[in-house]
């Protein structure tokens, strides 16, 4: 019984917060509207606020460019295997070769890791994640954009009104000029920092119901997203192990940091990949796909979880 308390002090929120999301849709107790104004409040407000604060308040060394970069061209590498090995499967879904890269750690990773590693370390998933939140709102987004037949500007347009990858730079620049420890003297550094993690405080809860709400499955579409769990799987895998070896021979890993690695490279596909559907068959192949990925990603942060504890 000892052992397993501590196993569902993480576990039990993960579920029940899911399930929440799960029956507010099948009983319409929330609207979709609704959900989309919690998805506005994470992605405009609390996470952004979250990542401001962590920057702010980060210590700054060569190490931090070095995982910036790996996981930039980590995001590309993923990107070239997916439009590989996406040709054979173009006739089943044209959508798989935009599955093998690219990894929703803003509406999911964030709370997994959070639940696993507390708050106070989510640090180490951040500095892991700006990297890659590069890569997104670069390369991957173009060539998004590129395929419902968007302009290169509309794309920089996404990336200019993202507040995300603003919040970071904006943090880690006050930083790295010295601004939060020239204020940490008079408290104004810890009163920044207390006003961020208090917008941010509802962050993993709200996250995980607006990822359950969108849960849905059918039998129609499993095949192809159980073929896309599996293609993500052994590209994923692949990444990781390459992200795990190569910064672990240049910087020391502390477990936290590792796992955070881990966590990121097992979450799902983007979940904007839906707005990037040109039909009707598509979007219902990617939202199958992204449910059953996300499932197996919670799947395996209850086994992560047991293991560690």
């Amino acid at each position: 019984m000892q052992n397993i308390v501590p196993i569902l002090k993480i576990v039990l929120p993960l579920i029940v917060s899911l399930g929440i999301g799960f029956f507010a849709r099948k009983r319409a107790i929330l609207s979709p509207e609704a959900i989309e104004g919690m998805k506005t409040f994470v992605m405009k407000f609390a996470l952004p606020a979250m990542l401001f604060g962590l920057f702010f308040t980060a210590e700054y060394s060569v190490s931090i460019l070095l995982f910036a970069v790996t996981m930039f061209a980590l995001g590309f590498a993923g990107l070239g295997i997916g439009l590989l090995i996406g040709k054979p499967l173009e006739k089943r879904s044209p959508m798989f070769k935009y599955m093998t890269t690219g990894w929703e750690v803003g509406m999911l990773g964030y709370a997994l890791y959070a639940l696993l590693f507390g708050a106070e370390n989510l640090r180490n998933m951040a500095m892991i994640d700006f990297g890659h939140v590069l890569f997104i709102f670069s390369g991957y987004i173009t060539v998004l954009y590129t395929r419902i037949g968007c302009t290169r500007k509309e794309s920089l347009q996404a990336l200019v009104t993202n507040p995300i990858p603003w919040a970071m730079l904006a943090g880690a620049a006050l930083a790295i000029f010295g601004v939060s420890r020239a204020l940490a003297p008079s408290g104004v550094t810890e009163l920044i920092k207390s006003l961020c993690d208090f917008i941010a405080a509802p962050l993993s809860c709200v996250i995980l119901i607006v990822v359950g709400y969108g849960i849905e499955f059918s039998g129609k579409n499993f095949a192809t997203a159980a073929i896309s769990v599996v293609l993500r799987v052994l590209v994923c895998g692949v990444l990781c192990a390459a992200a795990l070896l190569f910064l672990g021979a240049f910087i020391p890993l502390t477990d936290a940091m590792r796992w955070a690695i881990i966590i990121l490279f097992m979450t799902p596909a983007p979940f904007i990949l839906t707005m990037f559907t040109t039909n009707e068959q598509e979007r219902a192949d990617v939202s199958m796909s992204l449910s059953l990925q996300t499932m197996f990603s919670v799947l395996v942060f209850i086994g992560i979880t047991i293991f560690l504890l």
